[in-house]
């Protein structure tokens, strides 16, 4: 349930001063001189320009300045906020949209929810004035004076036409291996070291330019040789603090800010229940929207297809909205009422309402079974993909996860699956082999996507950054531990597990309800269907599994193996206009 894009960023904190030299280094080394204000005495020609305000800037005079790029990106409604630095009195432009998201020109690409999530990763800013974006672009069209001024006056905007706003940041990398100082010169001490790959924000520079006053990427500030670095791209902005999509009085059961405590107070509290309730469905319904209507498409699970044939298509549609709306009355009471411990099975599966994904051994799943009653994730592929091919493959959980993530069929999943990496992929669907994360990689990058797996402790995302991913349109395949013979296949703990398989699963969604409870809903191949968990069962489920290995020698039986906790494999599609279709 989560509106907008980002992980967790690191908090940035106020620019310390540059470090003094140690005692005891020797009596050459000099103190750190104060950093110089960015463009107040620079000569050096790529520095950017000094700051400006509505007096005196000018468009298209060539220098970066965020209040022209802040212009440039507004749209129609919108409005150009002047924000303050308290470090040195220059500020920055922001570009707000009419649903209080926010744009930065350093980052355009990055879209933060409200001004108060960009200012939770700019702590230095504060003091926002919003002007009209379009009042502005009369003031900058008019070149500076008198007619100018006459205009500023005119609009209301003389309180904030002196506001300064600095140009863009300017960003350098080291060319080699070099050390890094407290101060504009090699007498001063050496206070770290660098490498190419080091991205470092220029702050300020000594009298001729030859030392730049650098900030780091944990905050602190130090000196390079002007000589020993190059300009650099910006490195992405950490993304803004999670905020919840859930309001408060939504979470907590209180009244709703547009009615008065006195008129809640009077009403009955089923009427009172069912407010809290419809606020709490909508939410729900907001990250769960109807799929479209298809009148020749398969019937919900819990309609029988003998009586789905004979509806008119109005019966229909009546039909698959109920089934949605029971699933949206679901995963709500899940979400906001707790997941039973262990997790459950969700009786109305989301992937289900406009398809036989998640409805179990049904349909096609049915029809390629080996036998009714066994995991639905156990397939006959000689009657999947025709003669020739294995009759019994109980291994397919990675494929069918996949497949599912992009809404295919057993059959559209395990073609594409076998067509992704050549004889490679070919020969596991052949010999019954079980998939790395990175065979699955093949089969994303063959439709133009990009991918990346991770294992370990160290690489694990809290439940903010799934949900984030998620709203990016990525997509999750997460190796999970489950247990085939006490639980049906479901998601258990390592340690709790009567019959321990590593597995793929597809997580579909990362919830929270508001007040830092978090449920996870992933759909599981075994049994075709869709469970939702809470983030603790899950996350025990996913920190240790393991399963059957190869021998290590041909011949050789094979072996139990662990494998490294948490592996996730993240697919970010490409763009729109590249995107393929299987």
């Amino acid at each position: 349930m989560i509106q907008f894009s980002r992980f967790l960023p690191l908090a940035v904190p106020p620019r310390p001063a540059p470090l003094p030299a140690p005692a005891g280094r020797g009596p050459t080394l000099q103190p750190a001189p104060p950093p110089q204000p960015f463009g107040s005495t620079s000569t050096f020609d790529s520095t950017p320009a000094p700051a400006s305000n509505l007096h005196t800037e000018r468009l298209g005079d060539g220098s970066a300045n965020c209040l022209e790029t802040a212009v440039g990106l507004a749209r129609p409604g919108d409005s150009i906020v002047l924000m303050r630095d308290a470090s040195d009195g220059v500020g920055h432009a922001l570009v707000r949209r009419p649903d209080g998201s926010v744009v930065d020109p350093n980052h355009p690409t990055v879209r933060y929810e409200t001004l108060g999530q960009w200012q939770a990763t700019h702590p230095r800013y504060s003091q926002p004035v919003p002007v009209p974006a379009g009042k502005l672009q009369q003031v900058l069209s008019t070149p500076p004076g008198p007619q100018r001024e006459a205009l500023i006056q005119k609009l209301g905007l003389s309180g904030v036409a002196d506001r300064q706003v600095a140009d863009g940041e300017r960003w350098v990398s080291p060319t080699g291996n070099m050390n890094i100082r407290s101060g504009p010169g090699t007498t001063y001490s050496d206070v770290g070291d660098l490498v190419p790959s080091d991205t470092l924000k220029v702050i300020g520079q000594n009298d001729d330019a030859s030392w730049l006053n650098v900030e780091r990427q944990d905050g602190s500030a130090a000196w390079v040789k002007a000589s020993l670095v190059a300009d650099a791209e910006a490195p992405p902005p950490p993304p803004p603090p999670y905020e919840s999509p859930v309001p408060k009085w939504v979470a907590n059961g209180t009244p709703p800010p547009d009615i008065e405590m006195h008129v809640w107070n009077a009403l009955p509290q089923e009427s009172r229940d069912q407010i809290i309730q419809t606020a709490r469905e909508k939410v729900v319904a907001e990250s769960w929207p109807m799929p479209e209507f298809d009148v020749n498409g398969p019937p919900p699970a819990s309609v029988d297809s003998m009586v789905w044939s004979h509806l008119p298509p109005e019966g229909k549609q009546s039909l698959f909205r109920q089934e949605w709306q029971a699933a949206v009355r679901e995963q709500t009471a899940l979400i906001f009422d707790g997941v039973p411990e262990g997790g459950v099975v969700a009786e109305h599966p989301f992937l289900g309402v406009d398809s036989s994904l998640g409805n179990g051994q049904v349909g096609e799943w049915l029809d390629n079974a080996l036998q009714e009653g066994s995991a639905a994730q156990y397939i006959n592929l000689e009657k999947a993909l025709g003669p020739g091919s294995l009759q019994e493959h109980y291994n397919l959980c990675g494929p069918l996860a996949v497949g599912a993530s992009l809404g295919m069929s057993p059959k559209e999943a395990l073609t594409l699956f076998k067509d992704s990496d050549g004889a490679n992929s070919a020969s596991i669907l052949e010999g019954g082999g079980t998939t790395r994360g990175s065979t699955l990689a093949k089969v994303y990058e063959s439709l133009g996507w990009t991918t990346d797996y991770t294992a370990g402790e160290a690489s694990i995302p809290k439940p903010e950054d799934m949900a984030r991913m998620l709203d990016d349109g990525k997509a999750l395949i997460a190796l999970v531990n489950i247990d085939t013979k006490g639980a049906d296949g479901m998601l258990r703990d390592f340690d709790e597990s009567t019959k321990k398989v590593a597995h793929w699963v597809n997580v579909r969604a990362v919830e929270d309800n508001g007040k830092g409870d978090w449920t996870v809903r992933v759909y599981n191949p075994f049994e075709n269907r869709e469970e939702v968990y809470s983030w603790d069962d899950f996350e025990a489920s996913w920190e240790k599994n393991g399963g059957m290995a190869p021998g290590a020698n041909e011949g050789d039986p094979p072996v139990f193996k662990f494998n490294a906790g948490h592996g996730l494999l993240v697919a970010t599609p490409p763009p729109p206009d590249a995107a393929t279709t299987p």
